[in-house]
């Protein structure tokens, strides 16, 4: 992280080493301090021509950026970098500019073979062992000093995701992961593992696209529980309908949580009806405990998908999923973490090939 009393960088740091491979486009996310003040904000990258950076503010308004002046640039292609870089920010305060200039070096996710393991043993910044798509993903260490890639609380939002792997791994390998939710900061929430990732549509400095592609295995609070499903290019058409979006299957991790998640949504939604607000910002009964460490395995192969789940310390049961034959929606892509409205800790991701 970068930091000055303009702005903050959150996934670049002087003379840090960035991973790229995980996707085409080359996220550079952070927010400007004081938004209010900014009459332009532009970046150039190894001396190329100026681009605007997008930032929320105002009539800028996008779903994947939380606050004021939080600014994902999408407009950086890993073709544009080289071994060593410079990217240089200049901001318009009408009374003055400021410029800065950030030097970093990137490192290519090396093997077509699926295999990665996260170690956080020699990382000083998360941007070192993952790429970063969108939220302030820091490395820290928990309660008992356990290293860790975080989305604080306060950090939480709309799909917070950090990559790993290559964007040509195909199929054929086992993802496990190790994690925890600190904290639910809406009823709407999930957490989980991502497979087959490929970019958001791309913006031009004006826009920050919401529409995704890739699969995912994890835990939905808008679902029975667990999830595997597929989407590509997902995205609402004029008449409000949801396309591109392919749920394979899904059943509850706790049919005990279901039910009890199921009456407060009968109770939220009575509640809206009479017109009263309700008492709960989040799920009480959410089957994804805060505070527990959870164990997520998907096995992505052309013959079956599979989803297991279960809590760090219990033996691990049969697969909660399983998909035979699954329909290969999307080719290839990398693989990562996906937490939307969530606090979480992220302390092992595996893949092996299988």
């Amino acid at each position: 992280m970068f930091e000055t009393d303009e702005f903050e960088l959150w996934n670049l740091a002087p003379e840090s080493t960035a991973i790229i491979g995980a996707q085409r486009i080359f996220n550079v996310l952070g927010r400007l301090k004081h938004p209010e003040k900014i009459k332009r904000a532009t970046y150039s990258i190894n001396n190329d021509p100026e681009r605007a950076i997008f930032f929320k503010y105002l009539e800028n308004k996008s779903e994947r950026l939380m606050c004021p002046g939080d600014f994902n640039i999408d407009t950086i292609l890993i073709e544009d970098l080289g071994p060593e870089n410079q990217i240089r920010f200049r901001l318009d305060l009408g009374s003055e500019e400021k410029e800065y200039i950030i030097g970093f070096s990137t490192y290519f996710t090396n093997g077509k073979l699926p295999y990665y393991r996260l170690d956080l043993s020699a990382a000083n910044y998360p941007h070192e062992v993952g790429q970063i798509v969108d939220g302030k993903w820091q490395r820290r260490r928990d309660e008992r000093s356990e290293p860790c890639l975080e989305i604080l609380k306060q950090d939480s939002g709309h799909d917070r995701i950090i990559l790993f792997g290559r964007h040509d791994w195909t199929s054929g390998y086992e993802i496990t992961a190790r994690l925890c939710v600190t904290a639910w900061t809406h009823v709407t929430h999930n957490v989980g593992l991502l497979f087959k990732w490929n970019p958001h549509l791309q913006g031009d400095g004006t826009c920050l696209p919401i529409q995704w592609t890739t699969g995912l295995g994890y835990y939905y609070s808008l679902s029975k529980g667990l999830r595997i499903r597929f989407g590509r290019n997902v995205h609402f058409d004029s008449n409000g309908n949801k396309r591109g979006d392919y749920v394979l299957k899904e059943k509850p991790l706790s049919p005990y949580y279901y039910v009890k998640g199921n009456i407060i949504k009968l109770y939220r939604w009575f509640l809206k009806l009479i017109k009263v607000n309700s008492p709960f910002t989040y799920d009480p009964f959410s089957q994804i405990i805060p505070g527990r460490k959870y164990l997520f395995r998907m096995l992505v192969h052309p013959e079956k998908y599979t989803l297991t789940v279960w809590e760090e310390g219990k033996n691990e049961p049969s697969p909660q999923l399983e998909v035979k034959k699954p329909v290969e929606i999307l080719p290839k892509g990398s693989v990562g973490i996906i937490a939307y409205n969530c606090g979480v800790r992220v302390y092992d991701f595996q893949v092996s090939p299988v």
